[in-house]
């Protein structure tokens, strides 16, 4: 992430979940739980951002916990996403025929305007703005 730190951004969203191996045990979900606060502390030391994380679209309660509690100890804001996720009509599948059964659970395009939505909503609020 050297560029991406050097930038110095103002805000940065997190969304990782989804691409983070099943943790099956106490010693994986430690070791995540450590290597993310870590993440955020990094992140929080490249500039002043405002920092949101979001949890995962295919809601997971152990890593969205993790999240959810590391967010909270770095004092950044979290996002949680979950019903999007369990919505059918927010996966691809139903926006069009995909062959592929893993392809076609992502977020559609009706899936992805519902997150950036739900973000946006966030930095707003964040920033003072909501209902305005």
């Amino acid at each position: 992430l050297k560029d991406e730190l050097h930038f110095q951004a103002d805000l940065v969203i997190v969304a990782i979940g989804e691409n983070v191996a099943e943790l099956a045990n106490d010693e994986a979900r430690d070791k995540f739980a450590a290597a993310f606060a870590n993440l955020l502390s990094i992140l929080k030391e490249h500039g002043q951002p405002t920092i949101f994380v979001r949890s995962s679209f295919w809601p997971h309660p152990v890593k969205d916990d993790i999240l959810r509690k590391a967010s909270a100890d770095a004092y950044v804001t979290f996002v949680d996403i979950a019903t999007i996720g369990r919505d059918p009509s927010n996966a691809a599948r139903s926006e069009r025929k995909i062959e592929h059964a893993g392809v076609a659970g992502h977020p559609g395009d009706r899936g992805m305007k519902a997150i950036a939505d739900e973000l946006f909503t966030a930095i707003r609020r964040k920033a003072g703005l909501a209902g305005k």
